[in-house]
């Protein structure tokens, strides 16, 4: 067996051995485990299954090619789409190649065999939405629809191309799930620029990519070279055994976070297709969108005639439509599975930067069904939507991608359709973005949707050692060198993202920790107009666990006095009441006006309020089965700062370690952020509370 090399013992998990050649470090790599990855077993592995099935003989030998067997022969948690025989047949006969010809290529045997592998074991019943929560061996998704077959049975297909044979679905193995399919998987190569350029019905939104030149920014940024080249090797040398990162963590005790593997650049684009630009403002053409912009956005200024400059009204509109990150999948436009949401009352939500400087667009999961409206479609997502008990402002509608006829899905990012142009003025501004913003740490951080680290693995299992969930194939927290995250300053201690898991006192069972004597700045979302802002940290105080006392700066000035992360609200200190006298929040006192009101600024007067109570933690994601974050005094939202901000300004957040003892051990948990303008946080007449959602 081949001896794998200090970064393949790390990462070689992850990524292809193909882009493991790249590395600075002039050794063979393998993917085959170490020996002390084997382990004894009595059932029938992955590679048994491959090999001794002469249905799949072709695929067996495709894999023993890339050098893959050997760890389908170890313990683990799979899934193979394996092809038959009679499929790879059909590849070869597009391809006008030989079977003979493919083995003797053992690139195109390494990527077709990583193709068809995922780390981690799923069902077809688990396989919802649009793409499969993990990406497949090649760190591709891989798409998600379902068909009815001859016999009327509702079967999975994958990448619009494979189906699932449902007579021999979910075949068990001792290392994970087969599912067999009936052609060979391929993942596009092409650039989000190539695919949009392709689709007829988007000739007028990609002449205008063209004009504003947006279109090259599409198609040239794919990955940092350097960070695989040069970064990445020096970090694996801080690693323990070369191989992760170790910490305590809450009241867990010891957990190990890993390096991404790789630094990708992705976009998302939201496009209009030409039927809706025709039938909606009788746009045929560049000048007639050209035109429709200068109606948005005002006339063209002195100096900003041509369409590349960043003040011309029609790079205005285009820049709006796209976003710096891969969101990877219409179901992942909002959180995977609305984990911990409380969806009987409250519409998940999502805020992206866009790629016009300064502004942002709300993405919502339409989930409350009193709010859907005139045109509203439960469970589909919608941007810069504000319907509810004040509001009836529609939004524009991103449309599904299951099933559709259309590529979406480039090297580089995915595109959707929507039905209207999306605007960046004063109604999005003032109305519709005029409320509590709210953003999970892992949405504040492209490359952690970009490189699919965000919500990654399976949530129901709580391995935290990396060995332990390399073999349970649950996914993995993440460490951050300087310089992985855009607008992020390092100048001490680790940033970690934690993996989600259910029952965690975080809003979607994951979090950001930044640990050791840390010291982290980073740069806050846009807001939408002038106005005082506060602005909130959502996090789990725990007397129990290492938390620390952090200093804030915003813009680099100290705020005031250190926050105390052990401190939950239901103490002396903090509601001025012993334990014994800390109200149950439930629906009853919910429901009490005068008693909510009390409690309300009781809380604001210290700088607190409760967590949301549209947010849930529980042993599944089940709202019905567990406790609203408004009810526990281990999940707040603390005022870091009420400042006033300005449109078109960038502002940054510093948080510190500064307590006195045992600093090293202590830790910051960061949960989501909250911009809350005066409209939402002065409100003092009637019931005189902001609502607790």
């Amino acid at each position: 067996m081949k001896k794998n090399n200090i970064i393949s013992k790390v990462i070689g998990f992850f990524i292809p051995s193909l882009l493991l050649s790249a590395l600075v470090l002039n050794v063979s790599c393998s993917d085959e485990p170490m020996e002390d990855n084997y382990y004894s077993f009595t059932g029938k592995m992955m590679s048994q299954y491959l090999t001794e099935n002469e249905d799949f003989s072709e695929f067996a030998q495709i894999v023993t090619v890339a050098g893959l067997m050997d760890q389908l022969a170890t313990y683990g948690n799979y899934t193979c789409f394996a092809p038959k025989n009679s499929a790879v047949d059909a590849y070869l006969a597009e391809k006008g190649i030989t079977f003979e010809q493919l083995l003797a290529d053992v690139s195109r045997c390494d990527t077709i065999a990583r193709t068809h592998l995922v780390n981690v074991g799923y069902t077809v019943s688990e396989m919802n939405g649009d793409i499969l929560p993990t990406q497949n061996m090649m760190r591709r998704n891989l798409q998600i629809s379902r068909d009815i077959d001859e016999n009327n049975h509702s079967v999975v297909i994958v990448n619009n191309k494979a189906k699932v044979y449902f007579e021999s679905q979910d075949d068990s193995v001792e290392n994970g799930f087969m599912q067999p399919v009936d052609a060979v998987i391929e993942n596009t190569t092409k650039s989000m620029t190539s695919i949009i350029k392709a689709n007829s019905e988007l000739s007028v939104f990609f002449s205008a990519l063209e004009a504003t030149k947006l279109a090259d920014r599409l198609d040239t940024m794919v990955e940092d070279r350097n960070y695989i080249e040069n970064v990445l090797p020096e970090v694996v040398k801080t690693l323990t055994e070369g191989k992760y990162y170790s910490y305590t963590t809450g009241a867990e005790g010891e957990e190990h976070a890993i390096p991404p593997a790789e630094k990708k650049y992705g976009f998302t684009a939201f496009v209009v297709p030409d039927k809706v630009l025709k039938d909606k403002y009788g746009i045929t053409d560049l000048n007639g969108l050209y035109a429709k912009a200068k109606e948005i956005y005002g006339e063209t200024p002195a100096g900003a005639e041509e369409y590349t400059n960043e003040n011309n009204p029609l790079y205005k509109l285009m820049a709006y439509h796209l976003l710096d990150r891969n969101v990877q999948g219409y179901s992942t436009l909002t959180v995977r599975d609305d984990a911990g949401v409380v969806k009987s009352i409250s519409n998940t939500t999502d805020w992206y930067p866009t790629m016009l400087p300064h502004s942002m667009i709300k993405v919502e999961r339409l989930n409350v069904a009193k709010w859907v409206g005139a045109l509203g479609i439960l469970g589909d997502r919608y941007i810069n939507r504000r319907y509810d008990d004040t509001h009836t402002i529609e939004g524009v509608h991103v449309q599904p991608t299951e099933g559709a006829s259309h590529e979406f899905a480039g090297l580089n990012g995915i595109y959707f359709y929507i039905d209207d142009l999306l605007k960046y003025d004063d109604e999005v501004r003032n109305v519709v973005q005029n409320c509590r913003i709210r953003i999970d740490f892992s949405s504040l951080f492209p490359e952690i949707m970009t490189n699919s680290m965000r919500m990654n693995g399976d949530y129901t299992k709580y391995e935290r050692k990396f060995e332990e969930s390399k073999i349970a194939g649950c996914g993995y927290n993440y460490v951050f060198s300087q310089g992985y995250l855009d607008g992020v300053k390092i100048r001490g201690g680790n940033f970690v993202y934690r993996r989600p898991r259910l029952n965690f006192y975080s809003m979607h069972g994951d979090e950001m920790v930044a640990n050791k004597v840390f010291d982290i700045e980073f740069r806050i979302p846009p807001v939408p107009f002038e106005s005082e802002w506060q602005i909130r940290l959502g996090f789990a105080p725990m007397s129990t666990a290492p938390r620390g006392t952090v200093l804030i700066y915003f813009d680099g000035k100290a705020t005031g006095i250190p926050l105390n992360m052990e401190e939950e609200i239901n103490t002396m200190a903090v509601y001025g009441k012993d334990k014994s006298e800390f109200p149950n929040y439930n629906e009853e006192f919910r429901n009490n006006v005068e008693k909510r009101q009390e409690d309300f600024k009781i809380l604001k007067n210290k700088g607190y309020y409760r967590g949301p109570w549209s947010i849930f933690h529980a042993q599944t994601n089940n709202e019905n089965s567990g406790e609203r974050f408004a009810h526990q005094p281990s999940t707040v939202r603390r005022v870091l700062c009420t400042v006033s901000i300005t449109p078109g300004e960038t502002h940054t957040l510093r948080i510190k370690n500064v307590s006195v003892q045992n600093a090293v051990n202590k830790e910051a948990m960061l949960d989501y952020l909250e911009l809350v303008p005066k409209s939402v946080y002065g409100v003092t007449e009637g019931d005189g509370v902001e609502d607790d959602l």
